[in-house]
């Protein structure tokens, strides 16, 4: 027998009455009221009015949409030292070759050149129309930014009286290109004791990766637990002639799958590629089950940090240009809501013709990825891989967008956890300390999507970053609610303070003025996912919690779920046992116990209106300091009611039925009498007559 799963909504279908217009014009009003309201909370970032603005090519006063982090950011930018509103490398390439010119940008015809044009309000339509009057093609407008991509001659760009002379302009940028940042990460970091002491592996956590694609059908990527049986009860007989196709897996490790490159569309996770072979790796190192080959020499798996987590798949990079991969972010920021995402992980940075001295944070690029943590998501970026310890001259070497104020910048350890000398060290040309944190990132086995079944070693801060993001996901299981500020904090807190031993340093360079935390090497030092756990999650292993509940089990609207605990006592006031589905709020469940002390205890789930797949999550909750382990299973949730027979009529249901027939029944039976007897008397009358 096949167990079935749906992913998609139970159309509902509403019949109006006629009879009943005054519930229909309350019904229709209300329809109404919810499409006008429906904008208004649709994105993750609310837009509000501020003093910030300027007035449009219409003369109209138009607010800005960006952080106050980026206030009036045009006017100390470290890539316009001469103060005239162009990007200082947009200036040099003008002045470049041809093949130059067109190996840069390469979505550009002979003579143009690719371009942010940022303003100080949000751009309108009049501001559109007045470049676009100016030959300008306008490619992409980003809602959280007060900025356009385009594609402009390069006289526009150099003429006073070109895109400068329009109103509001401030600054036009060079849009580049991107490049990955590459050059037992797993036990040598930690992350197995999280496994082995917390029982916590990421499970409900969803890992958005910024990068080349995944590759969907690699065995350690094409679902989460190697099993194509999962939700088959029984597996096929390899002797029948003619057995029943086998239904997709039910439980796909990829969850969504947006194309910023090729086609700017969303399409079904089971078509999940990677147009590379960077984002395979790196969707591995973060998530990875370790399905396929193993280690020839131990046959150990080559798991991620977070094999529990989901994936979703934003292919931005590398056959275009940056605007993919800020458009891809942007497609995070509108999807968080729906499918969960926790985190956005991005290991890329801008291709570099000269030494870094212009990375201050400012840049399209990265008042992007500030804008990401801004609506609520985890975001890790990779340092770059500029060799920080080459020379004095690898200090300052932060690429962009590592150099974004608000993400947690990685930087790469080997597996001694010495400092690679390949990752890009701070400081920022603000003065700013980068990178944030340091994790193993050198000779990092992962997912080959050359194969499906294949792995293969690679280094780079772009293999620290993905781990990371998976240490995320593991303090997003043990606390869902963690929010990005949170997040950096505990890495603030927690990390392993790490110095410079020049002479255990490859290139003698220390990055630091003065030795202080965090510095500009290791940042805060170097995670400790243990010790980030447990903050993150207020874990007390005096404390657990666990549900009667399998992994992939069918809810249904109403399910009663049970479990048990023990750590706790009743003369503690505050202790309950919470549950939540997905991404929704906890909600106290019933102390069966017989002491009160929540030994045994129970809940029935509230009813949800969506089917797929999905995660229950029980914690114990003492105080905010004393919570247990979170005990998380991955589930299918089916949008019918629980207590369901096989006709799939529930026994209330039942009931209720028959009730209503006698309701109905009744007053019927009762006026066919009346109208027998009338009928008879009329008879009679007419009889006598």
């Amino acid at each position: 027998m096949i167990r079935s799963c749906c992913n998609g909504k139970n159309p509902q279908t509403l019949t109006i009455i006629p009879k009943y217009m005054g519930l229909y014009r309350g019904v229709f009003a209300s329809i109404v009221l919810m499409m006008l309201l429906t904008p208004m909370v649709s994105s993750s970032i609310s837009i509000e009015k501020s003093s910030a603005g300027g007035f449009d090519a219409n003369g109209n006063w138009t607010p800005s949409v960006e952080s106050k982090i980026h206030g009036e950011w045009w006017t100390q930018w470290s890539r316009d030292k001469d103060s005239n509103s162009i990007d200082d490398r947009l200036e040099w390439l003008t002045e470049q070759s041809d093949t130059t010119q067109k190996d840069w940008w390469r979505r550009a015809p002979e003579g143009h050149a690719r371009i942010f044009v940022d303003y100080d309000h949000h751009p309108t339509d009049a501001d559109i129309l007045a470049l676009e009057n100016l030959g300008i093609e306008v490619t992409f407008r980003f809602k959280y930014l007060d900025t356009v991509s385009a594609t402009a001659s390069i006289e526009s760009i150099i003429n006073e009286n070109g895109i400068r002379s329009l109103p509001g302009v401030k600054m036009i940028e060079d849009l580049g290109l991107a490049e990955p940042n590459m050059h037992e990460a797993v036990p040598n970091m930690g992350v197995n004791s999280v496994w082995q002491d917390l029982g916590l592996d990421g499970t409900g956590s969803v890992i958005a990766v910024l990068d080349t694609g995944v590759r969907g059908d690699h065995e350690g990527l094409n679902d989460m637990d190697d099993d194509p049986f999962t939700c088959v009860d029984e597996p096929p007989n390899p002797l029948d002639p003619s057995p029943e196709p086998l239904p997709a897996d039910c439980d796909p490790k990829i969850i969504a799958f947006f194309d910023a490159v090729f086609t700017d569309e969303e399409h079904d996770p089971a078509e999940s590629y990677d147009s590379g072979t960077h984002g395979s790796h790196v969707a591995g190192i973060a998530a990875g089950s370790g399905g396929g080959q193993t280690d020839p020499a131990t046959g150990e798996r080559y798991v991620g940090a977070a094999p529990g987590a989901w994936i979703i798949n934003i292919l931005a990079c590398c056959d275009g240009d940056i605007e993919d991969i800020m458009q891809g972010a942007e497609w995070a920021i509108e999807n968080k809501e729906k499918y969960d995402i926790d985190i956005v992980t991005s290991s890329l940075g801008e291709q570099q013709f000269e030494i870094h001295v212009d990375n201050d944070g400012n840049s399209a690029w990265s008042r992007q990825m500030n804008m990401v943590v801004e609506a609520g998501i985890i975001t890790t970026l990779s340092a770059g891989n500029e060799f920080g310890g080459a020379s004095f001259a690898g200090c300052n070497t932060i690429d962009s967008p590592g150099d974004a104020a608000l993400p947690v910048t990685v930087a790469s350890l080997d597996k001694d956890l010495g400092l690679a000398i390949y990752s890009s060290r701070g400081y920022t040309s603000d003065l700013r300390v980068k990178p944030d944190v340091a994790v193993i990132g050198s000779s990092i086995m992962a997912p080959d999507a050359a194969t499906n079944d294949g792995y293969t070693s690679k280094s780079g801060t772009s293999m620290a970053t993905p781990l990371m993001a998976g240490i995320a996901a593991l303090m997003v299981q043990a606390n869902p609610d963690i929010t990005p500020s949170e997040f950096k904090d505990i890495i603030s807190a927690y990390s392993i303070e790490r110095e410079l031993v020049l002479l255990d340093d490859p290139g003698f360079n220390d990055c630091s003025l003065a030795e202080t935390r965090p510095d500009n090497e290791f940042g805060f030092g170097q995670a400790d996912p243990v010790a980030f756990v447990e903050a993150a999650g207020s874990i007390d292993r005096s404390l657990n919690v666990s549900m009667d509940v399998e992994t992939m089990e069918e809810i249904l609207n109403g399910s009663k779920i049970t479990g048990k605990s023990f750590g706790s006592s009743s003369d503690l006031p505050d202790v309950r046992v919470e549950v939540r589905i997905g991404g929704g709020d906890w909600h106290e469940a019933n102390d069966d116990s017989i002491n009160g002390d929540w030994a045994v205890w129970s809940i029935n789930l509230e009813p949800h209106n969506e089917s797929g797949n999905s995660t229950v999550f029980a914690r114990l909750f003492v105080d905010e300091d004393h919570i247990s382990p979170i005990d998380a299973r991955r589930v299918i949730l089916i949008d019918e009611m629980a207590g369901m027979n096989e006709k799939g009529i529930t026994d209330n249901s039942m009931l209720l039925g028959i009730l209503l027939i006698i309701i109905f029944t009744v007053p019927l039976i009762g006026g066919g009498f009346y109208l027998k007897r009338d009928s008879i008397l009329w008879s009679g009358s007419t009889d006598v007559d």
